[in-house]
């Protein structure tokens, strides 16, 4: 065998140990794969790859590539490992140093290859010890998770392998005993074994410095996280009438929410319903678990793409594929209201009675599909079909005003449901308008029937305190009048005295203050139909309909956050979207024409096809991936070609790297030149254009100067006197630039 290629089999014997060991307890299989395949790579040459900055560079940065593809493709579960993990990040940094060790063995530089591959081993092994061994299981190696169950026996056994190797492999291979080594290498393991059992004894010693210093970067790591998470957020929390828009959702109102690609608009997607209002909250049903939607293998994948049954396991015509922003967080995800199934990598995923999706473990890079019995952009869910009591109630505050709307509408006088919604969205049009500037409702006094007196409990601290002061003697009810029971006291006997709370917020909207957002027209409309007998739910959600200036796409901003209502047609039998909210408000506006928002869009669009990319590798559908990676390109190229600025900056950009790397190339004929033998060449150049002018020679032929002497001696113009003079300068020429010595 090539001795240079053993140094590849070194670095083999010293990588795969560790990659074998970290993929084991990371679940990542394919770490010791593409290990495997850049030893292979890095064995393909016989006299290996040339080292030069140029080389290092170009392999350091495929590591790189290949360590973050990969690890979008099969990311790492946090929850393995402990919390040190945070810091160290061993789903990049070990998979990095393993492929940048096995590239490194290309170069056949035994001490540098051996080096390589034994600090990247090491370092695998350190950072791959933190882990969490309770309730371990691996989902991708199979039957190996039977060797991670016996950890010290599995690590133990692997590290061995590998520092024997590093042993074996660093030696020089000189064919004459060096007495040096041997007791060099003793001493080298003594001193580790001494160092590990120092590290131990001063761990003991010194155990509660280790361990404040630990919750010291707990905390770091604990505000890491928090300020990260800063910028995110979430649809379907409960709605709170009570106050206004926070600004840091109106500041991000602009960004977009989600993408959906599809045929048409997919409309109205829903996050969950409310049926239940108490004073500017509404309430969902009380279910602590959700039922698991069945599920089979989606078909045409490779991976854990699955099919998941909402109505009925069936993949319609009518599919939306929906990528949510990496900025929007939660376990909800937004549907529309008849869609039949989904289909997504999860581990489970739930179904609630309030009609609300949630997904344990999804895999977000991957989206998800969903399919839908119409393209209808305002369906609705259609359970439950019999309606209950609880989509029939009105609060005793409010009643009275949505009773005098329907008596004012005249809505009972209609003969069906349909029209009853039509004249409800005329009233909204004419009488309220839209505003963002809702703060809530005024304050105002307590009637005297309203009145409900309450006892907080006492402190055992503040009954001590009025127990322990001599002479003051008082019992329990009179320490919980003053300590919280006041909350309408009677100063006099018989005589009652007001207090102030804030008005609800649906009463306020219809009788006083006529401007408000969504929220507010969803549940002043829900509880008017129901004061009309006509059964409705609260459903938050999203509007996606602006439609992409690609017009392959459809996008939702955070400003597309919306509230509308669900009722019951009694007389089809069916659930249906009532929006009373402005039409103006949830058409699409346009967007302004400018190069930040065209920048803008075009990015939009590029995210979009990374991750369409994503999605497909993903979800296994490889083809697919492979032509949107295709196609993604190809855009980008084709944006920076037919745009007008970035088009004429990128063809002077071109055209400028283009004369560099020719003009480098000029250099590199010229650097072997001592500065008199360059001197000659500029001389016979400036002869060369000189013969262009004078069409001697063509313009694109650069000739030699044997070859120049053939042209003039054949020349048929050419004076003779100038014939010699150019024939001894080129005799000249050729002896001063060619001659051996200097």
């Amino acid at each position: 065998m090539d001795q240079s290629r053993k140094i590849v089999l070194w670095s083999a014997a010293i990588l795969l140990p560790a990659a074998f060991y970290f993929s084991a307890i990371a679940d990542l299989p394919h770490i010791t794969v593409i290990t495997i395949i850049l030893l292979v790579v890095a064995s393909l040459k016989s006299t290996g790859w040339r080292v030069s900055d140029r080389s290092v560079i170009y392999l350091t940065v495929l590591a790189m590539a290949i360590t973050l593809f990969g690890n979008y493709l099969a990311p790492l579960k946090q929850d393995r490992f402990g919390f040190m993990a945070i810091f160290s990040r061993p789903n990049l940094s070990v998979p990095f140093v393993l492929y940048l060790g096995a590239l490194a063995a290309g170069f056949r530089r035994r001490g540098h290859a051996i080096g390589m591959a034994a600090a990247a081993s090491i370092l695998a092994f350190g950072l791959g010890g933190d882990i969490r061994l309770d309730g371990l299981a691996s989902e991708r190696m199979g039957e190996v998770s039977k060797l991670v169950a016996a950890f010290p026996y599995f690590f133990g056994g692997t590290m061995t392998i590998a520092i024997l190797a590093i042993l074996f492999g660093s030696r020089s291979g000189q064919k004459r005993a060096n007495w040096k080594r041997p007791v060099l290498l003793v001493f080298s393991l003594t001193a580790i074994v001494g160092l590990i059992w120092l590290e131990y004894w001063g761990y003991r010693q010194n155990e509660n410095l280790f361990r404040s210093l630990e919750n010291a970067l707990l905390r770091i790591g604990i505000r890491q996280l928090y300020t990260t998470g800063r910028n995110a957020a979430q649809f379907g929390s409960t709605p709170n009438l009570m106050t206004g828009m926070s600004p840091e959702f109106l500041a991000m109102s602009d960004r977009v929410a989600l993408r959906a690609v599809g045929d048409e608009p997919p409309g109205y997607l829903r996050s969950r319903s409310f049926h239940r209002y108490e004073r500017g909250i509404w309430h969902s049903s009380e279910e602590a678990l959700g039922t698991p939607l069945p599920t089979t293998i989606s078909e045409g994948s490779l991976s854990a793409d699955q099919l998941y049954s909402v109505i009925r396991m069936e993949k319609t015509p009518n599919v939306w594929d929906i990528f949510p922003d990496e900025s929007l967080q939660g376990n909800v995800l937004m549907i529309p209201g008849d869609t039949v199934s989904m289909a997504l990598i999860a581990s489970r995923v739930l179904r609630f009675r309030d009609g609300r999706i949630e997904v344990e473990a999804f895999v977000r890079e991957g989206g998800y599909s969903v399919f839908t019995e119409t393209r209808d952009e305002e369906s609705a869910m259609q359970l439950p079909d019999k309606p209950g009591k609880e989509f029939l109630e009105v609060p005793r505050e409010v009643k009275p005003v949505t009773d005098g709307i329907v008596e004012e509408l005249k809505l009972a006088n209609y003969p069906t449901d349909a029209e009853r919604f039509m004249k409800l969205q005329e009233y909204f049009d004419r009488e309220f308008k839209y505003s963002l500037d809702w703060q809530g409702p005024k304050s105002e006094p307590i009637k005297e029937g309203d009145y409900r007196p309450r006892r907080r409990p006492v402190p055992e601290d503040m009954e001590r305190r009025f127990e322990q002061r001599p002479g003051f003697r008082m019992g329990m009810r009179t320490v919980g009048r003053l300590a919280g029971g006041a909350v309408n006291p009677r100063r006099r006997q018989g005589r009652f005295r007001p207090r102030w709370r804030p008005s609800d917020p649906v009463k306020y909207f219809l009788t006083e203050h006529r401007r408000a957002h969504c929220e507010l027209f969803a549940s002043a409309t829900a509880l008017i139909l129901r004061s009309a007998g006509v059964p409705t739910r609260y459903v938050t959600g999203v509007i996606c309909n602006e439609r992409h200036p690609s017009g392959k796409y459809y996008i939702a901003r955070y400003g597309n956050a919306h509230a509308w209502v669900e009722a019951f047609d009694r007389q089809n039998k069916r659930w249906v979207v009532v929006d009373t909210t402005p039409p103006s408000i949830t058409t699409p506006a346009a967007r302004p024409d400018s190069w930040q928002e065209q920048l803008s869009s075009r990015g939009d669009y590029l995210r979009l096809a990374w991750f369409e990319v994503l999605s497909s590798l993903r979800r296994g559908h490889f083809a697919e991936g492979t032509m949107a990676a295709l196609a993604l390109v190809w855009e980008w190229l084709l944006y920076l070609v037919t745009h007008p600025a970035w088009g004429t900056l990128g063809g002077f950009v071109f055209g400028f790297l283009i004369w560099i790397l020719l003009y480098r190339r000029k250099r590199r004929l010229s650097d072997h030149l001592t500065p008199e033998r360059r001197k000659i060449q500029k001389e016979y150049f400036k002869l060369l254009k000189k013969l262009r002018r004078q069409k001697v020679i063509p313009k694109e032929e650069v000739p030699t100067a044997a070859e120049l002497l053939a042209i003039v001696d054949r020349h048929p113009t050419m004076p003779p006197p100038r014939r010699i003079e150019l024939t001894n300068y080129l005799n000249g020429y050729l002896v001063r630039r060619y001659s051996t010595r200097d």
